[in-house]
């Protein structure tokens, strides 16, 4: 009888562990789509045209590094700041860095402050002197990530894997087995807009 209860107390450790550890997978998955929906509604804003040339204040890319910004994540030379690949490399650690500066500062690393941040820095997010410009920035950042959003929600409802309607056949060879996958319905595409 000890042992029955013994074994009851391991699977259910075993039990909450397994689901902490999925909490925490779906919080890094949640957390991972936010970071790309606000860093790809920074990028609309920043620069919708791609410009390719520096701006009026030295930034450079699809999120409108400056020299400085850039240096703090990478040793990659700042003319690859025009480089997409790069520029997403040094976007996201830029979005990690705001989002732990913000939170150990105690506050919300929302869409909205992390946007604040990006525009105007993380000092005046934190020091409350956040000027008009920046405000209107988040806002339209804020409200492109709340359009994302509405536009991908009935596009995973119909993502939700459904079971194959596929024929498998089997021909057997003396040399071995060979199997064909045959797709009874045509595939389906969805136009992203």
């Amino acid at each position: 009888m000890a042992f029955l209860a013994a074994t009851y107390v391991m699977k259910s450790k075993f039990t909450k562990l397994l689901l902490a550890a999925s909490m925490l997978v779906f919080t890094i998955h949640a957390t991972a789509s936010d970071r790309w929906e606000t860093l790809r509604a920074i990028h609309w804003v920043e620069n919708p045209t791609d410009q390719t040339s520096l701006g009026r204040f030295g930034e450079l890319g699809p999120y409108q590094f400056r020299p400085a910004t850039w240096r703090m994540h990478t040793k990659k030379p700042f003319s690859m700041a025009a480089d997409r690949a790069a520029a997403d490399e040094v976007a996201v650690m830029h979005y990690e860095w705001i989002k732990r500066t913000l939170e150990q500062s105690g506050v919300d690393p929302n869409t909205f402050n992390i946007a604040l941040a990006w525009n105007c820095g993380v000092e005046a997010v934190v020091g409350g002197r956040v000027p008009d410009v920046s405000y209107t920035y988040a806002e339209r950042v804020t409200n492109l990530v709340a359009t994302l959003k509405a536009r991908l929600e009935p596009m995973a409802a119909e993502a939700k894997p459904q079971p194959p309607h596929a024929l498998d056949l089997n021909l057997d060879d003396q040399r071995g087995e060979l199997r064909f996958r045959v797709i009874q319905e045509a595939p389906r595409f969805v136009l992203a807009g």
